[in-house]
């Protein structure tokens, strides 16, 4: 259902703020979450915004080409306009896929049962509680509504970047 996995995956992210901030990601007419990569002091690196076939987006080194299912969005620029433009588009974390499969079945977004999932890159998404798993994404948890699982990630989704991008540093 979701993108393909390689080892340059970029982190397909939400972006993060302060905790204190919970109108998280994902779904329904929400304001889109906040996950953020987190720079190092000094770090004047430029990034470029990233974004999937499923509508996910991730931050990625300017200097590097986006990794294969993904396209650039935008002109480089420092970290924190790429997360201010995300938070700005992003307003449904929810996969592309999954949004028109909840459609086709008039699923209100805001009734149903979510699981958060993550993959061998340390990427968060939803899906439905009751779908089948894909690829190399894992559960996280339990059952959970959307604004718990937003919650959920909001809270735990601190850098996003992909982790082999955050090991070679």
């Amino acid at each position: 259902m979701l993108h393909p996995y390689s080892k340059d995956q970029p982190y397909a992210m939400k972006r993060p703020r302060p905790a204190t901030l919970l109108p998280l990601l994902f779904a329904l007419p929400l304001p889109a979450a906040t996950v953020q990569a987190q720079p190092r002091p000094g770090d004047d690196a430029a990034y470029r915004v990233v974004i999937n076939h499923e509508e996910q987006y991730s931050i990625w080194p300017a200097d590097r080409d986006p990794a294969m299912g993904w396209k650039t969005v935008g002109e480089p620029c420092k970290i924190e306009a790429c997360h201010d433009f995300i938070e700005e588009v992003w307003t449904d974390m929810r996969p592309l896929s999954l949004r028109r499969q909840m459609s086709e079945m008039d699923m209100p977004a805001d009734r149903a049962r979510y699981q958060v999932v993550i993959n061998h890159e340390e990427q968060y998404s939803l899906r439905l509680a009751d779908q089948e798993m894909e690829g190399r994404w894992r559960p996280t948890g339990e059952e959970c509504s959307l604004k718990a699982c937003q919650a959920y990630i909001e809270e735990v989704w601190t850098d996003m970047r992909p982790l082999s991008l955050r090991k070679k540093q």
